[in-house]
């Protein structure tokens, strides 16, 4: 925005540098001359400055605009991979619980089966 600014400015910044040296050429005596110059010195370096100033901010912006990009683009990857594994460990938490479960329940049918001698499920009688 800054940088748009400025460069709408540029075409009235040549208009005071035009009618600032028609201003000095006359007849006028050197002290308004050279108080005229100085104002008008200083006019074009302020200027001059914040056209750095923008310029600067701006390659600093795309700069800055690049790194979040990347950044985001690295981001989203990792992000899905932990999306994925935090699933997968879900998962395998979940298998390995049903595991459990099953271990669980033949061990209660192995001697619930025994208490009862001469079973044929298993081969401890």
């Amino acid at each position: 925005m800054l940088e748009h600014m400025l460069t709408d400015r540029q075409s009235n910044v040549a208009t005071l540098r035009s009618a600032g040296h028609d201003l000095i050429s006359l007849d006028l005596d050197p002290t308004q001359q050279r108080d005229l110059q100085t104002a008008l010195d200083e006019c074009v370096a302020r200027y001059g400055a914040a056209s750095e100033v923008g310029t600067r901010h701006r390659t600093e912006l795309d700069r800055i605009e690049a790194a979040v990009s990347s950044y985001r683009t690295k981001a989203d990857a990792f992000l899905s991979w932990l999306d994925e594994t935090e699933h997968s460990a879900i998962m395998t938490d979940l298998i390995s619980a049903d595991v459990d479960t099953v271990r669980q329940q033949t061990a209660q049918q192995q001697v619930s089966c025994c208490r009862r001698r001469h079973c044929f499920c298993c081969c401890c009688c």
